[in-house]
């Protein structure tokens, strides 16, 4: 298998894999339509406003946000790390197979929870976790 090089290959992976699709919420638009709930996202970026999410969310982080350095017996090749935030809106149910999996596909990745909100306050995250994946088969120049 060869390993994804960019996040919209890591986002082709992910709705490719029937488990994640049947594990997503959706998003809807103020006109009503609806798409399942996962993204690439730049920094800052966010959905159209009066965007609604419901379920479990997955938002992939469009450019690496980091570099996992490995050193080689000659120099220290960079490899670029992403980060995959799934977030359980309304419940948490799904939202730990959603990371195992995502785990799964991505040879290495590791999860973090993250604190969502406390029950009845803020923006309704139940609980979240981060996935932080270095790709070892793509480098960049150091």
């Amino acid at each position: 298998m060869t390993l994804p090089a960019t996040a919209q290959a890591i986002y082709d992976l992910l709705v490719a894999d029937a488990v994640i699709s049947q594990g997503l919420g959706t998003y809807t638009f103020t006109d009503g339509a609806q798409i399942p709930a996962i993204a690439v996202l730049f920094a800052g970026e966010h959905l159209p406003p009066g965007t609604t999410v419901e379920g479990v969310e997955v938002t992939i982080t469009a450019l690496p946000n980091g570099y996992g350095p490995q050193l080689t017996y000659s120099s220290t090749i960079l490899n670029p790390t992403w980060r995959i935030y799934i977030a359980g809106w309304q419940s948490a149910a799904t939202l730990q197979a959603m990371a195992q999996r995502i785990i799964a596909l991505l040879p290495g990745a590791t999860a973090t929870p993250l604190q969502g909100d406390p029950p009845g306050e803020g923006i309704g995250v139940i609980d979240q976790v981060v996935v932080a994946w270095t790709n070892p088969t793509l480098s960049v120049e150091a």
